[in-house]
């Protein structure tokens, strides 16, 4: 059944159902999917359209998804430290949301990351818990073996056809003294190796709508209401009962039975507990809002990675094509800054694309046509920031106030990884790829990192952390996902996350949704 003849059939359409998921993104894919396959009634919303462009499914395009219809385009508050440029937060308003339009790497996080989580009041997502659920959804291409499974709905694999960068790169990295690992996933840990993929085996993106939410379409129980914005959780005293929905005939609500299951991602799941009157009741109130739940934490702890665009280098003599199947990004390295206790705290990310911020592009020149990019990356930051409500309106974009490099801590470790980026593009493994380092240039002074740092970094559009689990006052869920002091409302995105993993969000974030159907379908 296509997912047009779906809406038709099924969203003629009815006021109640049993579980009412808010965002068909990487993680309410999953907790729909998987929800349909009980005797529940489940209706999904998406505020974004049909996953059907042909950018989404081909993995050598994804670029073009960043920025475009396809991307919520919300502006990111600048910032002293990186002079107070403007950049925005990629985020997906598609079906399958950020894992629709992202760049298709597929890396868990440190195992130390989620003990860290359980240490710090999320009972039960230590390592030992969440690994089931990742095996249990992946499909490795090496087959199935203490760290990874195999026949799951999402295919993961390396590079089919590497690009002649990658591994020139990959021995750069050895002639550096860093580990060469054959499967970076196999756990993550410090070192290098070619990235994981969740492409199939026809060279086509395995989104989590592709994975998870499509294959149950078929199902009566399951509903999808695309286009369609929820504007506002309804609350009867203490229970969400349903959400309030804007369609083309204008404002409706939707009952839920049993639950309402928040999935919009970090941004959008804490702008909506917002605006239905959970967060700080001094806050809300100020804007004309009615509390309905006094949790302050609602929209603090905001966590992203930075990336620095970057490192560029011209290629001798002309880039070879990609193959289509290639996201363009075919290695990593993950290394400590040495700044912090965490071993992998900055990733050193090869792009097979020149790509300058047009700050840095002002700064340092713009890149050779025919180049390619080692960008730095912190993945462990120590900056925090927040999600505010703009007004009571939902049709106003909320304000994300992200603080990247908001620490010293945070410059100096983004710092040493161009210093490491540079480093390595400057080894003899990669004479035979790198004519010349175009930006920031070989004679490049430190002061000249410090204004790349400040000029070419930003978001890396993996925000988490805006609801986090714990147990403590500022705490937005409980270790199973439940709203504090509320009944009937979950939140399962990367909003959850206590701290953001050191890696792409993207895979940690379905195994969060899968982790969120098991959790209610226990409590039903």
């Amino acid at each position: 059944m296509t997912i047009r003849a779906q809406t038709r059939d099924q969203a003629q359409s009815k006021g109640s159902y049993d579980y009412i998921v808010v965002g068909a993104g990487a993680s309410g894919c999953v907790v729909a999917g998987e929800l349909s396959k009980t005797d529940a009634d489940v209706l999904v919303v998406e505020s974004g359209g049909v996953d059907s462009a042909p950018t989404i499914g081909n993995p050598s395009t994804w670029f073009y998804n960043v920025g475009g219809p396809l991307d919520w385009n919300v502006p990111i508050a600048p910032v002293a430290q990186l002079n107070n440029r403007k950049f925005n937060m990629a985020l997906g308003r598609v079906l399958g949301g950020g894992s629709s339009i992202n760049a298709l790497v597929w890396s868990r996080g440190m195992d130390r990351d989620y003990d860290s989580w359980e240490r710090s009041g999320a009972t039960g997502w230590g390592f030992k818990d969440v690994l089931p659920t990742f095996k249990s959804q992946e499909d490795w291409e090496g087959g199935a073996n203490e760290w990874r499974g195999a026949g799951g709905p999402v295919h993961v694999r390396r590079p089919s056809t590497p690009h002649p960068t990658a591994p020139a790169f990959l021995e750069a990295a050895r002639q550096m003294g860093f580990a060469i690992l054959d499967d970076v996933n196999g756990p993550l840990r410090p070192g290098a190796g070619y990235i994981n993929m969740n492409i199939a085996a026809d060279g086509t993106r395995v989104s989590a709508a592709r994975a998870f939410l499509r294959p149950n379409l078929g199902r009566t129980n399951l509903t999808l209401l695309l286009d369609t914005n929820a504007t506002k959780i309804v609350f009867e005293g203490d229970r969400a009962v349903g959400v309030q929905i804007m369609t083309a005939d204008g404002l409706q609500t939707v009952r839920a039975t049993r639950e309402v299951i928040l999935s919009a991602g970090a941004i959008h799941s804490a702008k909506l507990l917002m605006l239905s009157g959970v967060g700080s009741s001094e806050v809300l109130r100020k804007l004309g809002i009615a509390p309905v739940a006094d949790l302050p934490g609602v929209g603090q702890n905001l966590q992203d990675h930075v990336l620095v665009s970057g490192v560029v280098y011209k290629y001798k003599g002309k880039m070879p094509d990609r193959p289509v199947d290639s996201d363009a990004v075919d290695a990593e390295v993950f290394l400590p800054s040495g700044l912090s206790s965490h071993p992998a705290d900055l990733c050193l990310v090869l792009e097979q694309l020149p790509i300058a911020t047009p700050e840095a592009a002002a700064r340092f020149g713009a890149p050779p046509r025919e180049g390619f990019t080692i960008a730095p990356a912190l993945v462990q930051p120590t900056s925090r920031g927040r999600v505010r409500l703009a007004s009571a309106d939902w049709r106003d974009a909320p304000i994300i106030e992200g603080n990247h490099l908001g620490t010293d801590n945070d410059l100096h470790a983004i710092v040493r990884a161009i210093e490491a980026a540079r480093e390595l593009g400057r080894k003899a493994a990669m004479d035979a790829v790198r004519e010349a380092e175009a930006i920031p240039g070989p004679n490049a002074t430190k002061q000249d990192i410090l204004e790349l740092a400040r000029t070419a970094a930003a978001s890396f559009g993996h925000p988490a952390g805006t609801a986090r689990i714990g147990v403590d006052a500022d705490a937005v869920v409980d270790p199973e996902l439940r709203v504090h002091h509320l009944r009937g409302l979950r939140v399962a995105d990367a909003s959850v996350m206590p701290s953001i993993t050191a890696g792409a969000t993207n895979a940690p974030s379905i195994m969060i949704g899968g982790r969120a159907a098991q959790l209610i379908q226990k409590n039903s």
